[in-house]
């Protein structure tokens, strides 16, 4: 058996493996797109979604990032990415972009600030999206 051969399976199956390993992988639920954003049950988070809208990184008081979704509610971002998109408004990062975000709710009693009213929205990802 000639060894350069049986060494192309080998090779395609490698480079299989590697482009499926090469970005995200697929999620078994994907995340549900809301128009509309409710609070999250006593004591426990909300369901995993994605809303758009226009996010505020930089307002009155640090660490109260907030965004306004399509349909008009007033989510306060908190978490550590929401952290890291507002400090990055202090290195050239836009104050306020339109953007998708992945995230979900919790108990607003259990997250008094200072910041004020909106629903509290834990964002774990943000992507700046254009207007549709």
């Amino acid at each position: 058996m000639n060894v350069q051969c049986s060494l192309v399976p080998l090779l395609a199956a490698a480079a299989a493996t590697l482009t499926a390993c090469s970005g995200d992988p697929p999620s078994p639920h994907p995340v549900p797109t809301a128009g509309w954003v409710t609070l999250a049950p006593p004591e426990q988070p909300g369901p995993r979604i994605v809303i758009e809208g226009t996010v505020t990184w930089r307002t009155d008081h640090v660490g109260c990032a907030e965004m306004v979704t399509d349909h008009g509610q007033t989510l306060r971002l908190v978490g550590d990415v929401a952290t890291g998109h507002e400090r990055a408004v202090f290195e050239g990062g836009p104050a306020q972009e339109y953007a998708r975000v992945t995230g979900y709710t919790i108990n607003p009693h259990a997250s008094a600030t200072v910041c004020g009213s909106g629903i509290p929205f834990v964002a774990e990802r943000v992507e700046p999206n254009q207007r549709r």
